[in-house]
């Protein structure tokens, strides 16, 4: 395990410590011979590293113990899923996963270990004390990881409005942003005015293939129902939040349906309670159950 650290503290984070994570592994054979050791580079894995890079060639990786000093990520997360660490251990025959502390990114955090004991591999934790040394190692890492870390392209520097111009209402904008983790199933848009907040629909953050930066950049569709200022909140719903989240989306989509199976008017529809597009919910605030990740403000005008 110590090993293990000591490869962790020659990763290399020079790219972007905030996403890559200082991570060692080593692999030992049941006899207690070394079978290779690995450290974090920028395009490359610890325990990918550690299994191309054996020491010893006299024997194969099947039936040894890895020690890493992060949990395995899992193939949800990897472009290319046949290349993910866990992936790449079940294949090895590898017996047996020793780690120093749970992926804190929401995306792996414990599915990495969920994958490797459904292949029939042990999976233990270090102990407290040297766990604690990887968390330090991994300060800023870690930090990064408990939110998306959004940033919207079209924001003003200096906290105006955005204007946005649309032909018609309702219309639909597209928003640009970078995110530091990616976003998963758990996050949702909604639009607030005057206290009142829309969820809106297929909100699902779509990673835009080939754009060369610091953090990848996602895009969104968002529908506005009217002018005037308006904020657009990215938020992480828990489960409640998401089955609630989920649930009036199915009542605004019933609704809709209704009114066109019955070819209701406006005014028809509002006197049976099946209003039009999306009624707003009025809160004071976000509701428990609704971490706020990133806000933009929006001015909509024809």
């Amino acid at each position: 395990m110590e090993t293990a650290i000591a490869m962790a503290e020659r990763s290399d984070q020079s790219s972007d410590p905030k996403r890559i994570p200082k991570v060692g592994a080593i692999i030992v054979a049941p006899d207690g011979a070394v079978l290779g050791v690995g450290s974090r580079q920028a395009d490359t894995h610890a325990e990918m590293d550690a299994l191309s890079h054996q020491v010893s060639a006299k024997t194969g990786p099947s039936g040894a113990t890895v020690y890493t000093t992060l949990e395995p990520c899992t193939p949800g997360v990897r472009r290319k899923p046949e290349e993910s660490c866990t992936k790449r251990l079940i294949d090895a025959n590898i017996k047996r996963v020793v780690v120093g502390m749970l992926d804190p990114n929401q995306d792996v955090c414990g599915k990495g270990v969920l994958e490797l004991q459904r292949h029939n591999i042990e999976v233990e934790l270090f102990p407290h004390e040297l766990a604690q040394k990887v968390r330090l190692l991994n300060e800023e890492f870690v930090r990064a990881q408990q939110t998306l870390g959004l940033s919207f392209l079209d924001a003003d520097p200096s906290g105006k409005p955005l204007t946005i111009k649309l032909p018609q209402i309702p219309g639909q904008y597209r928003f640009r942003c970078t995110c530091i983790t990616h976003p998963g199933n758990d996050i949702f848009v909604l639009h607030e005015s005057r206290g009142i907040f829309w969820p809106q629909r297929d909100t699902r953050l779509r990673q835009v293939p080939d754009q060369v930066g610091r953090y990848p950049v996602y895009e969104f569709d968002s529908w506005f129902g009217g002018t005037g200022l308006q904020w657009v909140h990215v938020v992480r719903a828990n489960d409640l939040a998401q089955a609630l989240i989920r649930y009036y989306d199915k009542v605004t989509r019933n609704n809709e349906h209704t009114r066109q199976k019955l070819n209701l008017t406006p005014r028809e529809s509002e006197e049976k309670d099946l209003r039009i597009g999306y009624p707003g919910i009025n809160m004071a605030t976000l509701p428990r159950g609704l971490d706020r990740q990133a806000s933009i403000q929006v001015e909509i005008v024809r």
